[in-house]
């Protein structure tokens, strides 16, 4: 029981000081709390402050330094890879300038990701391209979850790539799905993603067109982005 009791103060701890350093409380070079401070803060013993700072430093947002607190790392060192690093940066982000970051970022990777499915997926990663497909279609009339289903479109293409280093990519791709998905479907006025975008893509890595299917992806994650850029609805959440 004490030791549950111990990992749910942890993860309250690693929780809130991560929000914290995200939103920007504790700039990069700032010495966050010593361990006594955060126990006192926290009413928490040694050993979870202790488990939190490794936590912490474990994604790239804290340098520990023995009976001398913890100092934030640059920004550099952060792993925006991390699901736990984006949901704080979510959290704390204005929301039209994280969209747009995480599009860039997707532009940078998906596009190449389609080709190489294109030509490299085999054909049980395409049919689940295919299938992660007809559930949005399905979700477009009410018939499930709209997110989910646009998320295991993209994840199911970096699957396809035949390259293991694409797939950690994911956790960016659900997040930014998770987090702009309500946005710009309301922006565009669908209750899913653009289906024609999404099925021209799923055309040319069927028909093993790398090219087409590069230049799907790119139109596609341009699309919104010029959407986004340009929202008057967002103006005020830049």
């Amino acid at each position: 029981m004490a030791s549950h009791q111990n990992s749910t103060v942890t993860e309250e701890i690693t929780n809130i000081l991560g929000r914290e350093i995200l939103g920007g409380l504790f700039p990069p070079g700032a010495t966050l709390l010593g361990e006594e401070e955060i126990c006192a803060r926290f009413g928490a013993s040694r050993s979870a402050a202790r488990e939190a700072a490794k936590i912490l430093a474990a994604k790239g947002l804290l340098q520990t330094r023995p009976r001398r607190g913890s100092r934030i790392r640059p920004v550099k060192d952060w792993n925006f890879f991390d699901p736990s690093v984006l949901a704080w940066l979510r959290e704390s982000a204005k929301p039209r300038l994280f969209i747009i970051e995480l599009l860039e970022m997707r532009l940078a990777f998906e596009c190449e990701a389609a080709a190489l499915a294109a030509t490299r997926g085999l054909a049980k990663e395409i049919g689940a391209i295919r299938v992660a497909f007809e559930a949005m279609e399905a979700a477009s009339q009410g018939g499930g979850d709209p997110i989910s289903s646009d998320a295991a479109f993209h994840e199911a293409i970096l699957a396809a790539t035949g390259n293991r280093f694409f797939l950690p990519l994911s956790a960016v791709i659900h997040t930014a799905l998770q987090f702009s998905v309500p946005t710009t479907n309301a922006l565009f006025g669908h209750t899913v993603g653009d289906l024609a975008a999404h099925g021209r893509v799923l055309k040319a890595i069927e028909c093993g067109d790398a090219e087409s299917a590069r230049i799907a992806m790119r139109d596609m994650l341009n699309g919104v982005l010029t959407r986004v850029r340009t929202a008057v609805e967002l103006m005020g959440a830049a």
